[in-house]
Parts: C-alpha cells; structure tokens; sequence
C-alpha cells in the first residue's frame, strides 16, 4: 500500500463527535460527596487546613439554607395562589363593575355599562356592535356635558328586534366644538358567571359571554 493511499485514507475518516458526560450544575449532594472524597484522599502528612474546611462547611450550609428558603418560598406561593383562587369563587352569582367596553347579552337582556367625558362634546353617537365588529344599532345622544353616563341599550338592533345572545360591544364618538374627538373612559357591569384558570391566571365570565381578568375588575357591586 502507497503512503499516499493511506494518507488519502486517514483524510476520508469521519472524526469521531465529541460528547457531553454528567450534568452542566452540582447540588448539595455532589458538593457533599466532593467534600468527602477531598477528605479521603488528602495528604495525611498535609490535612486539610481548619480555616478552609470552615469556610467549605459554611459555604455548604449557605447553600442549604438557601435551598430550603427557596423550597418553603415556593410552598408559600403555592398556598397563597390556591387561598385567592379559593376568594374567587365567592364572586359568583355577583355584579362587577370592570374597565372595557363589551357587552353580554343573555336572555334578550344586554349588560350595562357606562362611559365618562373629560370634555364637553357638541354631538356625540352611541354604536354597538357585534362579536364580529358588525353594525348593530346607533342612536344620537345630542350634546353631552363633561361628566359619566349610563350606556343604556334594550338589546334590539336598528329594526327593533331583540339580538341573539352573544357577545357585543359599544363605542361612542364625541366631537367638540372644534370638530376633534373627544377622550372617552369605559366600564361595564356584568354578573359573574363563570371562572376559570388559564395557565395560573384567573379569569372571569360575565354574563356568560365576557371574559375578563381579575385586575379588569373595579369593584364588587
């Protein structure tokens, strides 16, 4: 065989992939079993200074102290999550008043809501629309004084007929005086009928159409 056949022969050869053994972190019991064995394999005629063994055993029961703070922290957590979840369920059955602007109708009967003026407007023009962001119904409100006021809608559309149960939404466009559209603030009120936990975030239901977060929420009526 030619040193150049073999050469070529080398060259050709996969390398062989480099892999990982064990783990990438040490825990308490690999510090533990790392500390004995430095114990039992020390130089007799050299034992292990007094003031680094010190500091290897505080530094062990720092991390165990540590680990334990952390393990009880969590069971902490843990128990604190189930107790508010537990508060939730009290809420069922019960009005809420929260920020948004939607609306459930159940039964033929829209949910409330209300909606503030930082400006006075010359005309403004109450909208609600369906769960698809289509036009239901409008209705003319004139001119509005800076102040809150009540949504009031009965749950019919523009014909007269009562809408089918569903999610819906409201909007009103204020202009001033000078044409600009005014700011405007919305809350609805809905009866909690649901609640639900969605990757340990809670949520709520109202009148079984709205979906909400508990920091939506502004108070319990």
């Amino acid at each position: 065989m030619s040193v150049e056949a073999t050469t070529t022969g080398l060259l050709t050869q996969p390398a062989t992939e480099m892999q990982t053994v064990g783990k990438s972190t040490l825990d308490r019991q690999d510090f533990m079993t790392l500390f004995i064995t430095q114990l039992q394999y020390q130089d007799p005629t050299k034992p292990l200074d007094s003031t680094e063994m010190a500091s290897q055993l505080a530094q062990f029961s720092s991390m165990e102290a540590t680990m334990q703070m952390s393990s009880n922290m969590k069971k902490l957590l843990d128990y604190q999550t189930s107790q508010n979840n537990l508060q939730l369920l009290t809420l069922l059955d019960k009005n809420v008043q929260a920020t948004g602007n939607s609306l459930g109708v159940a039964a033929g009967e829209a949910g409330k809501g209300e909606f503030s003026l930082a400006t006075p407007a010359e005309q403004a023009t109450l909208y609600v629309y369906d769960a698809k962001g289509g036009l239901v119904r409008s209705m003319d409100l004139g001119a509005l004084k800076v102040g809150t006021y009540d949504m009031n809608w009965d749950g019919r559309n523009s014909g007269g007929q009562v809408v089918a149960d569903g999610l819906y939404s409201y909007e009103v466009k204020a202009l001033d005086a000078s044409g600009t559209s005014a700011d405007i603030q919305y809350k609805m009120t809905g009866k909690v009928t649901g609640v639900q936990f969605d990757s340990g975030k809670a949520m709520l239901t109202l009148d079984n159409q709205v979906s909400i977060t508990t920091a939506d929420v502004l108070q319990v009526m």
